[in-house]
């Protein structure tokens, strides 16, 4: 039987204040820690210890850092460890660019190609050439046909100009393992305090006990335990329907047989993208204001206006109120088109990259940055898991601008409307995408 992985919430009861005064310094002695780690081993001179990680971790061990925070060891370890799986990711994440620069080189041979592919699957080299040190080649790019100093030095520029930085977020949260870092008494969970031997009780609502990593949240009076837990699926008797969708930001859901879920996403997203348009023109407005009184000699005043008018705790919870009422309708038409279409397959495509190679306006980049198609592809993905549905995802490209009547180019017009002018064919945008997921994925299946 299939299985799925999936996150589940756990909630406390209202804690004391000296339990969340304790929570309070350890989440940010935890994000301390994570942020030493990423600063000093997220660079290109620390590549070479980073697989498999003991040398971090032993790095950091023989420090004094643990001791200056006063953190027991248990929490202190595993924030090295979350923060060196963000740097492996990181770096994960950029081998796969380079890969996809190179397959789309027009310069490079099938040899140069060879070459940097397998220098990217070897760490040790790669970081070699990165750092300018000698090493040894591996015997499948001995007898390639390259230039291989012109490869190396097209490595070391691409990655330096992509590597970047790393932001580290503010964190309200940590990771607690069992035994060492919790474990249960009476229904009560108990995770290790400052003092060896002692620890800090916390009430949960419900009487679920984990055995696995959690994380956890620490909110104003309560924290959020968040375990991953693994389930059987299996495919609800009498699914046996195959869709073609489109995943939109007019409308959520389209299927080409011309069924729409989640009608009406756009006025929740632009209602909400204009809502903090004029908010942050407004704040900005205060700021001016402030810089002025400060310019004039009056930091009074420009306390006055950052106290009333630049706080952060109500526009980040009107923000976060509006996401999760957005996330809501999603989830509720995700729902509704599974109950109602009973698939055994959903066909869409690949995430397309907008605005690529050209400029784009403004306005639109704030509406794209704030589309929720992610979180669409990220919940459908976890109900066809659950429900074992197979989710196969095609290539964009042919989906878009041509129509899905004679297969000509045509336009999309104000108000999500398709224009074919050579057929004549009208229909939402959407609607003829997802006739072109169905029309090209039944070609390809002959």
């Amino acid at each position: 039987m299939a299985t799925y992985t999936k996150n589940v919430r756990q909630y406390s009861r209202k804690l004391p204040a000296e339990t969340m005064e304790f929570l309070r310094w350890l989440a940010g002695a935890y994000a301390k820690v994570k942020k030493t780690t990423y600063e000093r081993y997220s660079g290109i001179g620390s590549l070479g210890k980073l697989m498999p990680g003991y040398t971090v971790l032993n790095e950091m061990r023989a420090s004094d850092m643990r001791q200056e925070l006063g953190m027991p060891v248990v929490y202190y370890e595993l924030a090295i460890l979350d923060a060196l799986a963000a740097i492996k990711r990181r770096w994960g994440i950029l081998r796969d660019t380079l890969k996809r620069l190179a397959a789309f080189h027009e310069s490079f041979t099938k040899d140069d190609k060879a070459y940097i592919y397998t220098i990217l699957k070897w760490n040790s080299v790669y970081a070699a050439i990165l750092q300018g040190k000698d090493y040894e080649e591996p015997n499948l790019v001995k007898n390639l046909l390259v230039d291989k100093q012109r490869l190396n030095n097209w490595l070391c520029r691409q990655t330096r100009k992509r590597l970047g930085k790393v932001q580290v977020r503010q964190e309200t949260g940590f990771t607690i393992s069992p035994k060492a870092g919790y474990s249960y008494k009476n229904g009560i969970m108990r995770i290790a305090g400052r003092q060896p031997r002692k620890r800090v009780e916390i009430p949960l609502r419900d009487g679920r006990q984990f055995s696995r990593q959690l994380h956890v949240e620490v909110r104003d009076d309560y924290i959020i335990l968040t375990a991953p837990v693994t389930r059987d699926s299996s495919l609800p008797e009498g699914w046996t329907n195959e869709i073609y969708m489109h995943i939109g930001n007019v409308d959520a859901l389209t299927l080409s047989n011309g069924h729409v879920y989640g009608e009406g996403l756009s006025r929740l997203t632009d209602a909400e993208t204009e809502r903090l348009d004029a908010k942050n023109r407004l704040r900005n407005q205060y700021r001016e204001a402030g810089r002025d009184a400060l310019a004039e000699g009056n930091p009074h005043k420009a306390a006055v206006i950052s106290c009333h008018n630049l706080g952060t705790q109500k526009y980040q919870r009107q923000k976060e109120r509006n996401r999760v009422r957005t996330e809501g309708f999603i989830n509720a038409a995700l729902n509704r088109m599974l109950a109602e279409e009973k698939p055994c397959r959903i066909v869409i495509t690949h995430p397309v990259k907008v605005g690529k190679g050209g400029k784009i306006a403004k306005s639109a980049k704030r509406k794209l940055a704030r589309s929720f198609r992610g979180f669409i592809r990220e919940r459908l993905q976890e109900k066809c898991e659950e429900r074992s549905i197979e989710l196969v995802r095609i290539p964009s490209k042919g989906t878009g601008l041509i129509c899905s009547v004679c297969g000509e180019t045509g336009k999309t017009a104000i108000g999500n409307l398709f224009k074919c002018p050579y057929c004549g064919y009208e229909a939402a945008a959407s609607l003829n995408g997802a006739r072109n997921i169905e029309k090209k994925y039944r070609l390809e299946q002959g």
